[in-house]
């Protein structure tokens, strides 16, 4: 549970985690889609027959695909990128043939929808401090017992979703641990992540005996996750909103700034309701701090005050960055 709950407040800083891949360049996307075979330069490469060998790029690079992001097919029947958005996602994965749907984030997945074209979703949410014991056994029965082709993904597809991935090709034997570490290195996976290199480089496949999780459609995480998963999105969207000088962005005109402000307030207010008591006062202090100052932005673009509205948005994304520091991967 320490994995969840520590990778709940990660969420609080998506600036600087996989929040930027929602801002990343095409040139980003390009080397995710592209990408698709782990470095033949690795260190300790193991023999050809024991690696699942996927055509190697070539070409001019490509764009991701609707309602998909940073896009990276890692072998035949594994892929990873971005949450699936909306009709168009579904649809696109549906084009690559993609069976089964895993997300590793906190927030629900969207198992109707899947559902609609035909594509199973499993659940394995993990952190960003790490990959708890559980989850590479839940990962190691998705391997056995779930259809390829298969995608997995966190929100923005550039650190929990591939590091789950090269766990996952870890247990199936498609790739040696050096091997499935190129996957986080083609992706962008941050350093500063360091417990899901650590788990990645440390993983072992558990033995054909093993008693293995049961895979499920939607996994039971606290109201305090649901929370930082609300803040995560929130602001995810007021960064769209800041690119088109805090007005509603023309790709995605359900996105008002003030309302998106409101619901990071509310994630932040949620997510202070709910904390556990192994946080500490510093962090209690920094999750107020963090509301009022979502109050003063909600404040700033209900009055029009765009110099004060980038203030706000600035002391935030301090705020965030100071947390960061004290308190991600510990």
């Amino acid at each position: 549970m320490r994995g969840i709950q520590i990778y709940t407040f990660a969420l609080l800083v998506l600036f600087f985690g996989c929040g930027r891949a929602g801002t990343d360049s095409a040139t980003d996307h390009a080397t995710a889609v592209d990408s698709n075979a782990v470095d033949s330069n690795a260190a300790d490469k193991a023999p050809a027959e024991a690696v699942a060998q996927p055509t190697p790029p070539t070409g001019k690079p490509k764009l991701d695909p609707p309602g998909l992001h940073n896009l990276m097919k890692v072998t035949d029947r594994m892929y990873s990128g971005s949450e699936p958005h909306g009709e168009e996602g579904m649809a696109s994965l549906q084009k690559l043939g993609v069976k089964t749907v895993v997300s590793v984030d906190g927030a629900r997945p969207g198992v109707e929808l899947a559902r609609r074209y035909g594509i199973r979703y499993v659940h394995i949410p993990i952190g960003y401090d790490g990959i708890p014991e559980e989850a590479g056994l839940s990962l190691a029965r998705l391997m056995r017992e779930a259809e390829a082709p298969f995608y997995i993904h966190c929100h923005h597809g550039k650190h929990r979703g591939p590091a789950a991935v090269a766990v996952a090709c870890i247990a199936s034997g498609d790739m040696t641990s050096s091997e499935a570490r190129q996957i986080l290195v083609r992706a962008g996976t941050s350093k500063d992540y360091a417990g899901l290199w650590r788990d990645v480089a440390a993983y072992t496949p558990p033995p054909a005996d093993a008693q293995l999780p049961q895979l499920v459609e939607v996994a039971e995480v606290g109201s305090f996750a649901a929370a930082m998963a609300q803040i995560d999105r929130a602001y995810d969207n007021l960064k769209l909103c800041r690119e088109v000088k805090w007005t509603v962005p023309p790709d995605h005109p359900d996105l008002v700034p003030a309302q998106e402000a409101l619901l990071l307030q509310e994630g932040l207010h949620e997510a202070a309701r709910n904390l556990e008591d192994e946080y500490d006062e510093q962090f209690k202090t920094w999750l107020s701090e963090a509301e009022k100052l979502a109050i003063g932005l909600r404040a700033a673009l209900q009055e029009g005050d765009v110099t004060a509205t980038y203030e706000r948005s600035a002391l935030i994304e301090k705020s965030c960055k100071q947390c960061h520091t004290q308190y991600r991967d510990q």
